[in-house]
């Protein structure tokens, strides 16, 4: 079948028809990442997907990793074909097929795993990078990964189709189905501001819970840094910043030069909650609360190494 599959898209491709997809039923699941997600113009992006349909023997067009019949072994000595290893218990000779696509995709390892069903995908990044996504077409394996250089924000678009009617042998009924999964990288140039909250919360005492960095900025380049933080409130903050201590004047900024990680905690300075009216927080009673304590964090890229 899925010879059949890669005949078919040839002949699309030559005869300049596309695969009508309107009807077809989207499938839940699949995985698809770039990271960075937060990226500095230049770097190198990494595309990973996973289909994650399931494996069976029936979907292999080398049954039982390329052997005459599944033989579990504790050692390659166990396997009697010559070239065959011991894979995970069983026996196994998918190294033996040349061609590199057929030994990923039709023959299981470990042998008794299975295969997955056919798959027709391509992977879109827009706009299109210079230089081009490389192997971006005609992907057949449900898993793997693929590079390119950002320069602006790209989104990433992943577009496939799934077919095997030989399915019905696995027990599963004739299908035709697509996964469609997508994802952005946002590239900071030059610069870009988030905002902490810190915001006031009565947990039994008065308190201003802490937050990671890392949550704020998630899977960001290692090229990237947090400049500086500024107090954009009338009060002074005090608080700390991955172990560094903070003190920021009302409208201050303070220069930093920091990873984006670690723990962010801020609260309004004492001898400021001093003026403002009294606030009971206690766990068996709550009257008032005190203001939150916004920061404004800058990030910005350095060169690469």
């Amino acid at each position: 079948m899925k010879t059949y599959l890669l005949l078919l898209c040839s002949v699309c491709v030559l005869s300049a028809c596309s695969l009508d997809r309107s009807g077809l039923a989207g499938m839940p699941g699949g995985e698809l990442s770039a990271s960075p997600a937060l990226a500095c113009p230049g770097d190198t992006v990494v595309i990973r997907w996973d289909t994650q349909r399931p494996h069976h023997p029936s979907f292999c067009r080398f049954p039982n990793g390329n052997t005459p019949a599944l033989q579990s072994c504790s050692s390659s000595r166990d396997c009697p074909i010559g070239g065959s290893a011991c894979l995970d218990n069983y026996c196994n000779l998918c190294s033996a097929i040349s061609n590199a696509a057929e030994r990923r995709s039709e023959c299981a390892a470990p042998s008794n795993q299975g295969c997955q069903p056919d798959l027709s995908a391509r992977i879109a990044v827009t706009p299109a990078p210079t230089p081009p996504l490389a192997g971006g077409e005609d992907i057949a394996e449900h898993r793997g990964e693929l590079t390119f250089v950002v320069q602006e924000n790209s989104d990433i678009a992943f577009r496939s189709e799934v077919a095997d009617p030989e399915g019905n042998r696995a027990g599963h009924p004739e299908w035709l189905g697509r996964i469609d999964l997508n994802a952005r990288v946002e590239v900071v140039d030059p610069e870009l501001l988030r905002t902490a909250a810190n915001a006031y919360e009565c947990r039994g005492s008065a308190s201003w819970p802490s937050s990671r960095l890392e949550m704020m900025f998630p899977d960001a380049s290692p090229r990237l840094r947090v400049l500086r933080v500024r107090n954009p409130n009338r009060f002074t903050v005090v608080g700390s910043i991955d172990g560094n201590p903070l003190r920021l004047e009302p409208g201050a900024t303070q220069a930093l030069g920091l990873l984006p990680q670690g723990l962010l905690q801020a609260q309004p300075a004492p001898e400021y909650l001093s003026t403002l009216p009294p606030v009971q927080c206690s766990p068996a009673f709550i009257s008032g609360s005190y203001p939150n304590a916004p920061l404004e964090l800058t990030l910005g890229c350095v060169a690469p190494e």
